[in-house]
């Protein structure tokens, strides 16, 4: 008798494969459906449907809408192991040609994972508390013209926008705590808050505050195509790109 194929053997298969490109897994295990972000860039979904034997596959983009398929044709096959070891290989290919090879160089670089940077918290008295004002000006001023939509929700101490007419952003500060964290959303079901092997910082004083947006610009820079940041950078006025490698 055949062996049959399991949710649990696709969730098993889909970390031997990926490896450390997938991380943030999440399992929805009464609709056979499993969610993980690749490459620290990409949110991707797989479904098992036990019914029709079936295996797909799909990568998520914005609010929900998916891409189905890469180079090879659909991300879609039988539920036996070796048809979904070639869905999620061909799924991986996708995503590998979706992002910039100087994005790729640098992830494929093997973390290490002691120097993943949280931000030192600060040693000594006290700084003195900024208010959430502060920090949403700190925020608009910092990214300028690279953030667009820029939403303020005070009552939850929070922002959300749109950098580089590419990326959904949300950072929160709460002065009372205080602690600071960002992310970028990749779709409703998922983000990411580390870049690259690196997270922004814990600590809420300014000076903290700003190397963490200097992290995420430079995560958005890498992610992006160079023709489409230099026609970006002229039509809003930014000579240079603010980081310079």
């Amino acid at each position: 008798m055949k062996d049959v194929f399991t949710y649990r053997d696709l969730v098993l298969l889909a970390r031997d494969l990926f490896g450390e490109r997938m991380t943030e897994q999440v399992s929805y295990r009464d609709d056979q459906i499993m969610v993980a972000n690749l490459y620290g860039a990409l949110a991707f979904a797989g479904h098992l449907d036990p019914a029709t034997g079936s295996f797909s596959a799909a990568i998520l983009v914005g609010a929900g809408l998916k891409v189905n398929g890469g180079s090879q044709g659909k991300f879609v096959s039988a539920g036996d192991r070796e048809s979904v070891l070639g869905v999620l290989r061909a799924v991986d290919e996708s995503c590998r040609l979706r992002l910039p090879e100087d994005y790729l160089a640098i992830f494929d670089v093997a973390f290490d994972w002691d120097m993943k940077f949280y931000g030192p918290r600060k040693d000594g008295p006290p700084l003195p508390d900024m208010p959430y004002a502060e920090f949403y000006g700190l925020a608009v001023d910092f990214f300028g013209p690279r953030l667009s939509i820029p939403t303020n929700d005070e009552a939850g101490r929070s922002m959300t926008g749109v950098l580089y007419d590419s990326f959904l952003f949300w950072c929160g500060y709460d002065e009372q705590k205080p602690m600071f964290g960002a992310s970028i959303r990749l779709s409703p079901q998922s983000g990411i808050g580390s870049f690259l092997g690196r997270s922004p910082s814990w600590s809420s004083d300014r000076d903290s505050i700003v190397e963490s947006f200097q992290l995420i610009d430079e995560y958005c820079r890498l992610r992006l195509p160079e023709k489409f940041l230099s026609v970006f950078d002229v039509a809003h006025g930014l000579s240079r790109p603010v980081l310079e490698g």
